[in-house]
């Protein structure tokens, strides 16, 4: 799990604005982190309002395996992420198809989303990834028990006000390392 997020626990602003939370050196190291995984993952709000490339433009290394949920498939085509880069993979409760670097994934969306996403993950043969936002997200797979790290990046200097709050910490975590960038400061966490 990994997100950014503003002094006063923000991770967008009012109505889903974007925010440029963290600094330009942190963001050098996300996309670091990024070439170390086979894939990110975000849900459908954070694809449509952020529109992010989930690439490692900022880093050398391979790019990861782009995941987006999109249960009724009502993102744009118009989106980084549908722009063919890097392969892309839409979790969705409609289409199974393969139209060139974009790969639809058909998921009974009844229960347990986070596990059907990991065994779907699994028999793509993808064994490790971030999930990268939004909230909701996050929070599904905290609830879930499914996840063994946690990054957080706190932009101490930024306070959004009202807005859309970061996930809540689940209980029974431990920092292992805590470390600082400009104005960011990096939380890093395990299970205990």
């Amino acid at each position: 799990m990994k997100w950014a997020e503003t002094a006063d626990g923000r991770i967008a602003g009012i109505g889903n604005k974007r925010l440029l939370i963290s600094n330009e050196y942190t963001n050098r190291l996300v996309h670091k982190w990024r070439s170390e995984e086979a894939a990110i993952l975000v849900g459908t709000n954070t694809a449509f309002y952020d529109n992010p490339k989930l690439t490692t433009r900022l880093w050398s290394g391979t790019s990861p395996v782009r995941i987006v949920i999109d249960k009724e498939l009502r993102l744009p085509a118009n989106l980084h992420l549908f722009d063919g880069e890097v392969k892309t993979i839409v979790l969705n409760s409609l289409k199974q198809a393969e139209e060139g670097n974009i790969f639809y994934l058909k998921l009974d969306w009844l229960d347990n989303l986070s596990v059907k996403i990991c065994e779907a993950l699994y028999n793509q043969n993808i064994q490790s990834v971030i999930v990268e936002g939004g909230t909701r997200m996050i929070q599904n797979f905290f609830d879930a028990g499914i996840w063994n790290e946690i990054r957080v990046i706190r932009n101490t200097a930024l306070i959004a006000g009202d807005g859309l709050a970061a996930p809540v910490l689940p209980a029974g975590i431990k920092i292992i390392t805590e470390s600082r960038i400009g104005t960011d400061s990096i939380t890093i966490y395990y299970r205990s």
